[in-house]
């Protein structure tokens, strides 16, 4: 199991899917014996540019540990959701 931070830039209009998002991440990490460390929602912030023609995103910030199989399952479901603009995932040295 590695620790690793993800930043998630997530579509504004869609905030009562916000929720329903994240407990579906909750459930694939639990469900593979990893560990929701820290969910932070930062709220919505103005962005540098425009993304999908929208100036604002909600901020979210989760600190986790999981394994590498689980981190790529979670990077698909980022990469094809409609509502994630942008994510990034950092490997946090032990």
């Amino acid at each position: 199991m590695q620790n690793y931070e993800l930043m998630l830039l997530l579509n504004p209009n869609a905030m009562d899917e916000v929720d329903d998002f994240l407990k579906g991440l909750e459930d694939i990490i639990k469900g593979d014996k990893g560990d929701l460390v820290e969910k932070k929602l930062l709220g919505k912030r103005q962005l540098a540019y425009p993304i999908n023609n929208m100036n604002y995103a909600n901020y979210v910030h989760l600190d986790i540990k999981v394994n590498s199989e689980t981190l790529t399952t979670l990077e698909e479901k980022f990469r094809y959701d409609q509502n994630v603009f942008r994510h990034l995932t950092v490997k946090i040295a032990k």
